[in-house]
């Protein structure tokens, strides 16, 4: 017997309705949350795990990571005009000219290098203060969530992403999605011990908006968290 158009119809409202009360939401190979999943969740959508001992190799891929601050360089001084006038030689027999200023060496652009990156990640909609990188505190059950994961399984490791919608100045964007990938980072390891080397932040900016939605959806405005083979 086949259901009818307003069947089909009423059992697609529910699925949608089920999945909005679950707080969770996808876009690509991004999974995003609006609620603090628990620590068996995020080890599904993460590793492929049952959540219950079984745990699955991460599907991943190969990308170019090199996400150093820029070294500031200093400002070149203003050249001195130049004259016809040449001063008289000094009279002394021994005299040398000054020895000329020495340049400096350019600092060299930030290395980059290649690391495997799990395919899927999780984004999580962590609130900071206006212009800043301080966490909110109704944001901290997300990275408590985090922190219960890496807790669970002290084997696994995260590429930790900053990430803006694209309004703003664009510099600022990718240096504040830095300062925050940072922030979450340090409240890991300073509030939860979790061992620095397994955490590596960057700063995306708006360069990676979420998959078929407006580039300026606050949503946007996330971290994500991927695992690093």
């Amino acid at each position: 017997m086949f259901a009818s158009k307003k069947q089909c119809h009423v059992f697609g409202l529910a699925v949608g309705l089920l999945v909005l009360s679950s707080g969770l939401a996808t876009a690509g190979d991004v999974t995003l949350y609006e609620k603090a999943p628990s620590v068996e969740e995020l080890e599904r959508q993460l590793t492929g795990g049952d959540g219950a001992g079984g745990k699955k190799q991460p599907r991943t891929r190969s990308i170019v990571f090199g996400d150093s601050a820029p070294a500031q360089q200093e400002s070149a001084p203003a050249p001195v005009p130049q004259s016809d006038y040449r001063p008289s030689p000094a009279p002394q027999a021994d005299y040398r000219p000054a020895p000329k200023p020495q340049a400096r060496p350019q600092q060299s652009a930030p290395k980059q290098q290649a690391m495997q990156v799990g395919e899927n990640a999780i984004a999580f909609p962590i609130n900071f203060r206006v212009n800043s990188s301080e966490i909110l505190p109704e944001s901290i059950p997300f990275i408590e969530s985090i922190a219960g994961l890496m807790q669970k399984d002290t084997g696994i490791r995260l590429l930790v992403e900053g990430h803006t919608d694209v309004s703003g100045n664009p510099a600022r964007n990718i240096t504040l999605s830095r300062e925050r990938a940072y922030s979450v980072v340090n409240y890991l390891v300073e509030r939860y011990r979790i061992e620095p080397t397994r955490l590596m932040p960057v700063g995306k900016g708006f360069s990676e908006t979420l998959e078929g939605m407006d580039p300026t959806n606050p949503k946007n405005r996330r971290v994500q968290f991927r695992i690093i083979g």
